[in-house]
This record gives C-alpha cells, structure tokens and sequence, in this order.
C-alpha cells in the first residue's frame, strides 16, 4: 500500500510515493494512489507517474483536483501547478507553463522564508519554490531568452539543496540547457555531468535517463566523441522505451537525428526541432523533462550497428533513418491520444 510516512515539520516521502516518483511504480500502485478519495500527496505522485509514461490527460486531471482542492494545503498545491507546468512545458506551451509556474511561486514564496534544504526527493515548501523558479527559467529558455532564465536559476540556487537532490538535479538540467543556447557547450557538459552524478546518487531511473539524455546532447556539441554521444542517445532512447518513459524516448530519437547530421547524400535526418527536442546548439529550443517493448536495435547492438556502417551505404543510412521518422511518429500518436484537449492542440503545433 502507498501511504505518506510524517517526519517532523516536512514529510518525509515512503518507498510508494518515491516509486511513483521515480518511475518504478507499477500500473496497479499508480492506479491505487490516483483514487479519487487519496491523500493530495498520493495523487500528485500519481499524475507525476501518468506524466512521466506520457499519459497526459490523466495527470491533468489528478493535478487539476489536487490544485482546485481547498482542503489540500498551499504547498500540495503548488507542486501539483509546477508539475502540470511541466508537462504542458514539454508539450511546447511555455506560454501556459509560464502561467502556473508563477502561480505556484506565488502560493509558497510568501511564507518560505530563507532558502534552506529541501531533503533529497523535495515535497516541503522550500522544493515547491526551486521547482517553481527552476521552471520559470526553463520556460524562458524556451522563449530563447538566455538572461531572464540564467537570472532565474541564479535565484534558484540557493534552495535547491546540495548534489544528489532530486531539486538540484532538475537545476542542472535547465542549467545545461541554458549554456547549450547561450553556445557554451563546455558549461553545458559540466553541468549535466552534475545533474547525470545526483540523480544516480537519488537513486531515480526517471532522473537518471533524463540526465542521460542531456549529457549526451551536451557531449556531442562539445565536440567530445559525437559518435559516441549518438550511441548514448540511441541507448537512452531504448531504455525510455523500455520504462514506458515515452516523453523521454521522443527527444532521444530527435536528438540523436541532430547530432547525426546530413549522411553523404547530403539528406539529413529529421531535426529535433520539435517541442520537446533537446537544444543541440545556440539557438535551436530546449528538451521536454515523469510500457512498449524495447527496441532490439539499441543500446549496444545500435552503437555496434553505427560504428560498422559502411560511410557510403546510403540505403542504409535512408532506411535507419526512415525507421527513426517512423518511431518518433508512433510515439508522437501516442501522445497525442493520452493528451487533453490542450495537449493535443500543442501537438499539432
């Protein structure tokens, strides 16, 4: 059963909500803790794991009860309006995300006093606030405004907790992207090499494949083995897909077609231009940030795949990338089905 264990003046999460954070909760324990009649804690996590395997339309609906929920307490609240703020972020609506974002600030900042720990997995006051400024700066970024997001993040610091919190690893992914636009790439992998470092230490497989994800892209514009940040990309775009992470999986795939460039017929594969794709470089937008059968070509078997193609096999390289066009659509219709009406208005953007 998951429940929420009390520990002193903030709550200390049990091992069911941290599952439900972390993305290893299983359909029956998410279902369980989206009930309707639930703690308002249970059903944040709960939209946290349906956002997370992309089900939108679901989290919206759990998070949208828990913020219209008198009873459910200002900081309950605020975190079910950063991460509804998230999800539509990762959608493309940085407009709207930049709405709530600033409401939920709005809710916790007043009484938080001095910026101090959070505790590693962030359900007190002090995490609803660096969410809320770690989001306003990520909605910025995707505005291409580089100043206003690095001046948020400044502010932000402080009340991110040190290394290995769940808080501080979600900064240094919008601190890497931030240094990604502003054309820093060395900042960049510094950066996501912190974040890709706490979330290990946070033990989430969510965090981790996210952090993966921006290391990689941070690695291939540094210069720094880009076919080896190709195959990284392909490996977290597998395991995404093996966790049912489905927002992870597509800005993997159109990462990784980034990085690989035009092939030698001058043809390239499909940018990664979209909402949610991940900046390979000054200027080209920012990533999207909580159960398919994984790809048998990935992970070890892709790289090994990349590195023996042949440089003037052009049919393979049209097909490879006519799969990946066709895996990042497939991943797209399925978001688009487990989105609202709003979500699905951002799709066909």
């Amino acid at each position: 059963m998951v429940h929420v264990r009390q520990g002193g003046a903030d709550r200390e999460p049990s091992a069911g909500i941290r599952a439900l954070i972390t993305g290893a909760a299983t359909d029956r324990e998410v279902a369980g803790a989206a009930r309707p009649d639930g703690a308002p804690e249970l059903r944040w996590a709960a939209a946290v794991a349906r956002g997370g395997s992309g089900h939108y339309a679901a989290a919206a609906a759990l998070l949208d009860g828990v913020r219209r929920d008198p009873a459910a307490g200002v900081v309950p609240r605020a975190h079910a309006t950063v991460t509804r703020a998230s999800h539509l972020r990762q959608l493309g609506g940085h407009r709207a995300a930049a709405a709530l974002d600033g409401a939920a600030l709005r809710l916790v900042l007043p009484d938080a006093g001095t910026p101090r720990d959070p505790g590693p997995w962030g359900l007190d006051r002090a995490a609803a606030v660096a969410d809320a400024l770690t989001g306003l700066a990520a909605d910025a970024l995707g505005r291409l405004d580089v100043a206003t997001a690095a001046a948020l993040l400044r502010w932000a610091r402080p009340w991110c907790g040190p290394q290995g919190h769940r808080t501080r690893v979600r900064y240094g992914w919008v601190r890497a992207e931030t240094a990604l636009v502003a054309g820093d790439p060395a900042a960049a992998l510094a950066a996501a090499d912190e974040a890709l470092a706490g979330a290990l230490a946070l033990g989430s497989t969510r965090h981790v494949l996210k952090s993966r994800l921006v290391r990689a892209v941070a690695a291939g514009v540094a210069g720094r083995d880009r076919a080896g940040a190709v195959a990284a990309l392909d490996a977290v775009a597998a395991d995404a897909l093996a966790h049912g992470l489905l927002p992870l999986h597509r800005p993997a795939l159109l990462a990784r077609a980034d990085l690989a460039g035009p092939g030698p017929d001058g043809a390239s594969e499909p940018a990664g231009g979209g909402p949610d794709a991940v900046p390979v470089g000054p200027h080209r937008g920012r990533a999207g940030a909580d159960r398919a059968t994984p790809d048998a070509g990935s992970g070890p078997v892709a790289a090994a795949r990349h590195a023996g193609a042949s440089p003037v096999d052009t049919r393979s390289r049209r097909a490879d990338a006519e799969g990946r066009r066709h895996a990042v659509l497939h991943t797209v219709s399925v978001l688009y089905t487990r989105s609202d009406r709003s979500g699905r208005d951002l799709l066909r953007e």
